[in-house]
């Protein structure tokens, strides 16, 4: 059943029959919206512990119904709504496609207003690849692997986390702490495993300093990317390749584990 609502989810998103209108951010900023505005609420916002909770209501409530009332079908159709709204990032998919396709053609310009609009972490010293390392992992791999070990609550909550991630940058960098480290592992798999491995065992043991820097450590361990400053785009597409094969990993494995009714 998860492998599945997984599986259909990501089609679901990767052939782009949602409509455009169908993502998470517009419905947590009317949540968040709707909080500010009750006065009794509005005072335990920006607590450290009360203002996350707050803000990830909506997923505890959705745990506790799936609980209260679970049946297969409902639950593989909550999985797969859940999914198709925390899963993916259009505008920068889009982007990315026609990023590839001005350098293919050599057309500069419009390599740098793709390359611009790629941009999700406000780090300038990251490159378009290392950008899409990031990119990758908070739309896509950390959404998967919180849905594998919580469910449809858990991408929920991470979902809604994410949304306002500047509002509590320290409680998302600790939830993300695991999934950024067993996605780094995946990419260990799935690249030069003897490169990346001892970067890996470097990162494992430390904070929540620098996340993203973290992840890319281990990514451009594992792969070889060129580098020639003039082809930024070759390293793209050679990372873009890394995060691909680590999504196909994690299917596998999910299914391998449902085989073995490790999970349901």
């Amino acid at each position: 059943m998860m492998v599945f609502s997984l599986f259909i989810a990501l089609i679901l998103e990767r052939l782009r029959i949602t409509p455009e209108a169908w993502k998470l951010d517009p419905i947590a900023e009317r949540w968040d919206t709707w909080l500010n505005e009750k006065d009794d609420i509005n005072r335990w916002r920006n607590h450290d512990l009360f203002g996350p909770l707050l803000l990830v209501a909506p997923a505890i409530l959705l745990a506790i119904l799936m609980w209260l009332n679970y049946s297969v079908l409902a639950a593989v159709l909550v999985n797969i709504v859940v999914l198709t709204l925390v899963i993916g990032c259009r505008l920068q998919r889009t982007a990315l496609r026609q990023y590839f396709l001005a350098a293919k053609r050599g057309d500069n310009e419009e390599v740098a207003v793709h390359a611009e609009a790629l941009k999700y972490h406000p780090d300038e010293s990251l490159s378009t690849g290392q950008q899409l390392v990031w990119l990758n992992f908070r739309f896509y791999a950390a959404v998967s692997i919180w849905f594998i070990l919580l469910g449809a609550p858990g991408a929920l909550a991470y979902g809604l986390l994410r949304s306002r991630a500047d509002m509590f940058p320290k409680v998302l960098a600790w939830v993300e702490w695991l999934p950024l480290r067993i996605c780094a592992f995946g990419y260990v798999l799935v690249g030069h495993f003897s490169k990346a491995m001892p970067v890996w065992l470097k990162v494992v043991p430390e904070g929540i300093e620098n996340p993203p820097q973290q992840l890319i450590e281990v990514a451009v361990a594992a792969e070889e990317v060129p580098e020639d400053a003039e082809n930024n785009w070759a390293e793209a597409e050679v990372l873009v390749n890394l995060v691909r094969r680590n999504m196909i990993l994690i299917l596998v494995i999910v299914a391998f584990a449902t085989l073995l009714g490790w999970v349901v």
